[in-house]
């Protein structure tokens, strides 16, 4: 049975707990005893108190499949689970967290688009996406948002992580090996380019009553996208923030780039390709 046709089921059975109680009282109405009519009563008192019940936990049952029908969506299986666990993860206030954010674009996207038709660009773009998402959620990430051809990720919330810049390295890595394999199968992407940033962010859902999303917000997100956006500029894969470099060059080869005055800023910044493992 439906999963719909089930809980359609549970309901009914609660409305007949609402027409035992009617029912109960209209007894006691027509029962001469006063003693009957108390028992009557205290009976249909309890069909009450045993309806809200059933119908609180429903509502919980709906509410939590709700929850988890919507973040499986951005976070991995694991991490589901404890949000799951522990809704509070999710707070509504905000937070300040150390995170590492990751920006990946699609080079030359918009030239693309124009030789394609409208679907093949549709399902070039879902068929990419739903590869690199994956590999987000195998690196512990969090699906952020979409932006047109661009993905956001950040790794270390909702659920803190040990090693959040590692795990964005390695993820953006495996992102470029993912695309090499895609383009053995006449994948349309011919490049992607890659910025990670690491540092304080304020997490928490932002919005407006009608739609809200958890996020974060801050100067590391802005400097993680002119990062991917530096990627054309310095004909880089990936490039990292000093925030980052300093967390995983133990474990990675990178190359100092020329340091760069970002726009907006007026000093310049330190930052650094990533190459691979080391």
């Amino acid at each position: 049975m439906a999963e719909v046709d089930i809980i359609q089921a549970i309901e009914l059975a609660i409305s007949h707990e609402l027409e035992a109680r009617r029912a109960y009282l209209d007894l006691s109405e027509q029962a001469d005893d006063p003693e009957l009519q108390r028992l009557l009563k205290e009976i249909a008192q309890e069909e009450a108190g045993h309806e809200a019940s059933l119908r609180s936990r429903l509502r919980l049952y709906q509410e939590k499949h709700l929850l988890r029908d919507t973040i499986s969506r951005y976070v991995s299986p694991n991490v589901m689970e404890e949000i799951l666990k522990n809704p509070q993860l999710l707070k509504l206030g905000g937070k300040q967290q150390r995170v590492t954010v990751l920006f990946a674009d699609i080079w030359g996207f918009t030239s693309l688009s124009e030789k394609l038709a409208p679907e093949t660009v549709v399902e070039m773009l879902n068929h990419f996406f739903t590869a690199m998402v994956d590999i987000v959620f195998e690196h512990e990430g969090t699906l952020d948002k979409f932006i047109g051809d661009n993905l956001m990720a950040v790794f270390g919330t909702p659920l803190e992580i040990q090693g959040a810049a590692v795990k964005a390295a390695r993820c953006a890595l495996a992102m470029h090996r993912r695309l090499r394999e895609m383009q053995t199968v006449a994948c349309h992407i011919d490049r992607i380019g890659i910025g990670i940033n690491t540092g304080e962010v304020i997490a928490g859902n932002i919005g407006s009553h009608r739609h809200m999303d958890f996020t974060v917000i801050g100067d590391v997100v802005n400097i993680a996208a002119r990062l991917e956006s530096l990627t054309r500029e310095l004909d880089a894969d990936i490039i990292v923030g000093p925030e980052t470099y300093q967390e995983i060059s133990p474990y990675f080869h990178l190359e100092p780039c020329e340091p760069v005055v970002l726009r907006g800023r007026s000093e310049p910044l330190h930052t650094y390709r990533l190459l691979g493992e080391a």
